[in-house]
């Protein structure tokens, strides 16, 4: 058995074990969430709103979409939504229908994995 025969059946077994690490990180890391729950706080539109609308936007894309309706004789007090977001950081678009008119917003918020976040929409 030569040298380099010797070196190649020691080495690549490890080497192997090494590459196989480094692409189960990458991966795992990757599909990294963070899950959290959000809680819209319509204040003083509570009362009158009849549908609530949200986006949530990280970067240019858009990761999901939220509607609530009022029920009848019930009123929206502050609908909750469970997300799972792919960064901590994004943008909440917030449309308030509140029968004769539309209020919307933007808001920033910061996710922490499995936390609540509470959003003002009015």
């Amino acid at each position: 058995m030569s040298r380099y025969s010797l070196i190649r059946r020691r080495l690549a077994p490890v080497a192997f074990v090494i590459g196989m690490g480094v692409i189960i990180q990458q991966t795992c890391t990757k599909q990294q969430r963070f899950h959290a729950t959000l809680v819209l706080d319509l204040g003083p539109l509570a009362a009158t709103a009849v549908a609530v609308d949200a986006e949530l936007v990280i970067g240019p894309e858009s990761i999901g979409k939220f509607h609530a309706v009022a029920l009848p004789g019930v009123h929206l007090k502050s609908p909750r939504f469970e997300i799972a977001m792919p960064a901590a950081d994004g943008e909440l678009h917030v449309d308030v229908d509140l029968g004769a008119e539309h209020r919307a917003v933007i808001r920033g918020i910061h996710a922490d994995d499995g936390g609540t976040i509470t959003v003002r929409a009015y």
